[in-house]
């Protein structure tokens, strides 16, 4: 197909690159151009009872648990689904738990009052206060070994009296068939997706109790209740500071790490494009390529055919998954930026020039989330960051040790890392490298520069595997907005 010169509208279209938030996005578009990996196989599987995601804000998690609950939804349609935020059930029941215990039990009471809310709206009661106060003060011990929609709906049962029957809804008796169909029938699950348990965090011993309790709760439930299947996310960061529970090893095998490589990134780039013409273009030509046959094709619809990273030219998804950092929240707000620059320029494909123009936006929205994902774990963080403000992109290793010494703890006599107190340089440099800041210099694949995160290899920047040759960078993201430089 010949590449036509034209100005493009679409690059002011925001859902051309998808919604940045997976939550926000239509369901049908999501369903689209999500790409599920075989290891989320058991995110999905109904006898997998419970779940956690875990990953790096940006990484996809509240669009997993979204396109879970479709799917779910769609295979089936019988089965109870709740998709929530974990402030509506803190919503739900108003407890001053002391200990840990309490906050479990608190956390336990506050998702059967949500499974009952739910279960009141499909048997067309409404309940009064009386009869949910009933509910709530139910000793969760009675709904051990029981099915969870069969014990709520007899507690329910007991307190009709208190309940009352709404009026433009069909007489009693059809009532009374919908109970009695769903406490019969033992297959119905309740599916409770719950997102955001640790927004807002903050480092305090009160909240590390009761995220980490949650997760306990979680367990309990569905080691001792029937018919519960559940699922909730949370940040990679987070999870670090509330490990320290012993309570939740035996949490740790329910967890699953999401990570997108190079190719997933292209590939999730590829969906989203192709899904865009289908809804907002469906007559257009492009409707009638497939994501395998015609991967290449895709991407040249909006960019061009290549893009210079380093000395090569390269697929343009391997520089966007570089500067992203495998984020596909980061990948969509890059493309969104060059592609309104494109538009003003008049340009028919997104290029290299656009790229670059995008960059200072972009680092200020990189800068900005740094420093809200990861304050809470070092309030030096924005001074340690900005130490680097008008220096180089690379160090040698014993470099980067000379300036954390010489224009970090020169200033900051104590850094207070994850609520340890260090002057340790060796120390700071890891926590860059574990926050995504810096990167060790690698060439992937002999083609372009490549970089290896922490996910890749958490054992470097330690006494042990120290190696003065290694060459760390700055992360390209970072780079425009602190005026960094090449020697």
């Amino acid at each position: 197909m010949q590449r036509e010169v034209m100005r493009r509208n679409e690059f002011l279209d925001p859902t051309l690159f998808g919604n940045d938030a997976g939550e926000d996005e239509n369901i049908e578009r999501l369903n689209e151009y999500y790409l599920s990996k075989p290891e989320h196989d058991i995110f999905f599987h109904p006898s997998v009872r419970l779940q956690f995601v875990r990953a790096r804000k940006g990484i996809g998690k509240s669009a997993l648990l979204c396109y879970t609950a479709y799917q779910v939804q769609k295979d089936n349609p019988d089965d109870i689904i709740i998709n929530i935020k974990a402030s509506d059930l803190i919503a739900l029941f108003n407890s001053n738990p002391s200990n840990a215990l309490e906050y479990i039990n608190c956390w336990q009471q506050r998702i059967c009052t949500r499974v009952n809310l739910e279960l009141g709206k499909k048997i067309h009661f409404a309940f009064s206060d009386d009869s949910m106060a009933l509910v709530e003060s139910a000793e969760l011990a009675n709904f051990k070994g029981k099915n969870i929609i069969s014990a709520l709906l007899n507690r329910i049962n007991v307190s009709t009296d208190l309940a009352t029957v709404t009026l433009s809804k069909p007489s009693i008796q059809d009532n009374y068939a919908l109970l009695k169909r769903y406490s019969e029938n033992q297959n119905h699950k309740v599916w409770l997706f719950i997102d955001d348990i640790d927004a807002t965090f903050i480092d305090t011993p009160e909240n590390r109790l009761l995220v980490s309790t949650f997760f306990s709760a979680c367990r309990e439930l569905t080691n001792n209740v029937k018919g519960i299947n559940i699922r909730a996310s949370i940040r990679t960061d987070v999870w670090s500071l509330i490990c320290i529970d012993e309570a939740l090893d035996k949490c740790e095998q329910y967890m699953l790490d999401l990570s997108w490589s190079t190719n997933d990134t292209g590939k999730i780039l590829c969906k989203k494009i192709l899904s865009y013409y289908k809804e907002k273009q469906p007559n257009s030509p492009y409707c009638v390529y497939q994501e395998r046959e015609n991967f290449d094709d895709i991407y040249n619809i909006v960019f061009n055919k290549t893009l210079r990273w380093g000395t090569k030219s390269v697929k343009p998804y391997r520089p966007i998954h570089i500067l992203s950092a495998g984020r596909p929240r980061w990948a969509a707000q890059l493309c969104k930026i060059a592609a309104k620059d494109a538009y003003s320029k008049s340009y028919s494909y997104i290029n290299n020039g656009n790229i670059n123009f995008a960059m200072n936006e972009y680092g200020k929205y990189r800068l900005a989330d740094l420093y809200k994902e990861h304050n809470h774990q070092c309030d030096s963080l924005e001074d340690i960051i900005e130490s680097f403000r008008n220096n180089r992109t690379e160090y040698r290793s014993n470099d980067l040790i000379n300036h954390i010494n010489e224009h970090v703890l020169s200033t900051i006599s104590n850094v207070t890392i994850d609520n340890v107190i260090t002057s340790d340089a060796l120390h700071i440099a890891k926590f860059l490298y574990r926050i995504g800041f810096i990167t060790l210099r690698n060439d992937e694949y002999n083609k372009a520069v490549g970089f290896t995160r922490f996910e890749d290899a958490p054992n470097l920047l330690i006494p042990a595997n120290y190696n003065e040759a290694d060459l760390w960078i700055v992360h390209p993201a970072y780079r425009t907005i602190l005026n960094l430089h090449d020697e």
